[in-house]
């Protein structure tokens, strides 16, 4: 696990002035630059100068609170300092933990090796780009190395490797017109609804930290269900929603719809998606069940028909 980047900001921090070359060093690191790119595509506006700029405020005014939550890092910096020498102690042993709960749901033959980065700032508790490197935020963790190792096994699920033509396969159907929204939309759900699996487990006893999942939330899914119906209808009549789309709880819509498949049908049906990225299979044996179980999908009827004939 990379852990410069996080060392760099625990030493601008600590200090009472700005010091201008650890942060140069600290900018020039690979995971700052993924990490202002990410924030971008969120359309979160961040640069190098607007990080300078906010860095400078927390650690030369008092009580200045941050969008980053850098502010946080410097409130914490003891503790932050303990998990990260935890980290460097015990750093096999918290990715074999990780790997532990991804293997219990991919089948072992699934490579899952990506490179690890941990930083600190931002709203996420980590994320992974295209199956290649994973990005865990330790600030939203200080102080609960057990969420933070299940956060872990979340973006590793992520990052497990593809062969070539299927990684191929699936950049195709995710650019073809007729399957894009499809795929931008369940398959995304699928592939957090597992690795949400993975984090919590079939019972979701406490809230996630930072609250992308809670039981809360659970109960009350039937909102997030209205709005995957409103997103399925659009596609149905051939005019894709990408804003609503964007804006789907794909954490708790995923951890629902995956869960009943779990406990109804084990592992397998979820190879489904981990390995062939087949969202119809999925989908369609998620309205079988529920229909079998007689529990409601939590989309409209005709919607229930039209999954099964996609």
């Amino acid at each position: 696990m990379n852990l410069e980047g996080v060392e760099l900001l625990i030493q601008l921090l600590d200090k009472n002035y700005f010091n201008e070359r650890i942060f140069n060093k600290y900018i020039s690191l690979h995971q700052t630059k993924v990490f202002i790119k990410h924030e971008r595509e969120l359309r979160r506006n961040t640069s190098n100068l607007i990080l300078k700029n906010e860095l400078k405020n927390v650690i030369l005014k008092e009580n200045y609170k941050d969008p980053y939550d850098f502010y946080l890092l410097k409130k914490n910096l003891p503790l932050l300092k303990k998990d990260i020498e935890y980290i460097k102690t015990n750093q096999d042993n918290i990715i074999n933990n990780a790997l532990e709960r991804v293997y219990k749901i991919v089948p072992e033959k699934v490579v899952v090796n990506p490179k690890i980065y941990i930083i600190a700032g931002g709203q996420d508790g980590g994320f992974t780009i295209f199956m290649k490197n994973v990005y865990v935020n330790l600030g939203r963790y200080i102080g609960n190395m057990e969420e933070f190792e299940k956060v872990l096994a979340h973006e590793l699920y992520h990052g497990r490797k593809l062969e070539w033509y299927k990684k191929f396969y699936l950049i195709l159907k995710m650019n073809m017109d007729n399957e894009k929204p499809m795929f931008e939309t369940l398959g995304r759900i699928f592939e957090e609804g597992i690795a949400c699996l993975i984090q919590h487990g079939v019972k979701l006893s406490k809230d996630d930290p930072i609250e992308t999942l809670t039981r809360r939330k659970l109960i009350l899914s039937q909102e997030a269900f209205g709005d995957l119906d409103k997103v399925l209808l659009s596609i149905k009549n051939g005019r894709p929603n990408y804003q609503l789309i964007a804006s789907l709880d794909v954490y708790v819509l995923g951890y629902k719809i995956i869960r009943i498949l779990y406990e109804n049908k084990g592992i397998y049906i979820l190879d489904e998606w981990t390995i062939n990225y087949n969202y119809k299979k999925i989908i369609k044996e998620y309205v079988f069940i529920c229909k079998e179980k007689k529990i409601t999908t939590g989309f409209r009827k005709d919607i229930d028909k039209w999954l099964l004939t996609i």
